[in-house]
């Protein structure tokens, strides 16, 4: 535990200093308004080779990581003039800052306090009072895990072309951590808290696995996606037509899907002309029905209303229109939007966040079926309207 006088602190970090012969490729801010605490364990993660800086609270955090950009945060909750939390939330609303990974060390026990430090975009959280080799291991885990997404991003970005590919990875950087980090790291965190029993009541543990399972839910979703695509490119997604239950195949997904935007007390109103029975592809056509209502969700304002239609066909085709009070697409942009990552093109700055997949995959997927998804003139919102066509002769369908 980091115990020991401010005087033996500062000889115990000369001497590390003297000892590391490691290069400082890494660099560490540490925030802590304990000049015995920051002292310290920045003599320690010296000793450890990173590159280490400092600052005494938020707000000087915040001006030495726009100095330095740090590769990894250590800071303090409960500081004065601008605590650990404001700190974290305004360094997400700059893009340079946002994706720098974060552990906050906490003498906060209660189950409300990690949780809304970990909702706020940290990584990890220690308790004070800490070991420095858990914290030590702590960091290293961390960054290995950011290098590891940055490898996979420059994977994924190589199909791009060379003019477009590095504004993309930034993007794609600045992003990452809100699309798929902050989920992993949920999942991770609170699934070990569980696993190794920090918890104090059965509240508690019941609201670990809760908040566990839903950024699973969320990590699924974008893997799904990922493999969607990736059919649709090679042009081996399912095209075997079966009979879909209106209820089951699309409104019950898009009511789980709603549950994400709670906040905002969206009224959702599903609409069924079902007059004879619907054949498509239940995976793929339930995907897509669930990101044309997702992106509605995405745009409403709060409490906005949100109409999902869904008209059959006459031998197994469907009509479905979903219209938001959002702030509807510009006659120019009605194209553009379906191209693939468009909503992220659009910079740091895009006020939705998201990996601008969705209505690609919607429309990719009913243009497989000789259909198509298309944004039609409306007076207030979107509208958006995707037709299923009755099944080709010589097309398999089952049921």
């Amino acid at each position: 535990m980091i115990s020991l006088p401010v005087a033996e602190i500062i000889g115990v970090g000369v001497m590390m200093h003297i000892e590391s012969g490691s290069d400082l490729n890494t660099t560490i801010l540490i925030v802590e308004d304990e000049a015995a605490i920051r002292i310290g364990l920045s003599a320690a993660m010296t000793r450890k080779g990173y590159r280490v800086i400092t600052a005494e609270n938020g707000n000087d955090a915040i001006t030495k990581a726009g100095d330095h950009r740090p590769d990894l945060i250590i800071s303090d909750i409960l500081m004065p003039v601008l605590n650990g939390v404001e700190m974290k939330r305004q360094m997400n609303a700059d893009p340079s800052l946002a994706s720098i990974p974060l552990i906050y060390l906490t003498a906060r026990t209660a189950v409300e306090d990690r949780v809304m430090g970990i909702r706020g975009g940290a990584d990890d959280y220690v308790t004070k009072p800490f070991d420095i080799e858990e914290l030590a291991a702590r960091v290293e885990a961390i960054l290995r895990r950011v290098r590891q997404e940055r490898k996979r991003i420059h994977e994924v970005t190589k199909e791009f072309d060379k003019e477009d590919l590095e504004k993309l990875r930034r993007e794609l950087m600045q992003n990452f951590h809100h699309e798929i980090r902050t989920p992993l790291n949920n999942v991770m965190m609170f699934l070990e808290i569980v696993a190794t029993h920090k918890f104090t009541t059965v509240e508690e543990q019941k609201e670990f696995i809760r908040i566990a399972r839903s950024s699973g839910d969320r990590l699924e979703s974008i893997v799904t996606d990922i493999i969607l695509l990736t059919d649709l490119d090679q042009n081996t997604i399912n095209n075997i037509r079966q009979t879909v239950n209106p209820d089951l195949h699309i409104v019950q997904p898009i009511m789980r899907r709603l549950a994400r935007y709670e906040a905002k007390s969206i009224n959702f109103v599903p609409i069924l002309s079902i007059t004879g029975d619907i054949k498509a592809p239940r995976q793929e056509f339930s995907r897509a029905i669930l990101h044309l209502a997702d992106n509605a969700f995405k745009f409403s304002p709060d409490e906005g209303k949100v109409m999902l239609k869904v008209t059959s066909g006459k031998n197994g085709g469907a009509t479905i229109t979903i219209e938001d009070q959002g702030p509807g697409i510009p006659v120019a942009l009605r194209d553009k939007v379906f191209e693939r990552y468009y909503q992220m093109s659009q910079g740091p700055t895009r006020e939705y966040q998201g990996l601008g997949l969705g209505l690609t995959i919607a429309r990719a997927v009913f243009r497989s079926m000789n259909g198509d998804v298309t944004i039609l003139d409306s007076a207030q919102g979107c509208s958006v309207q995707a037709v299923l066509p009755d099944p080709a002769p010589g097309e398999t369908v089952y049921g």
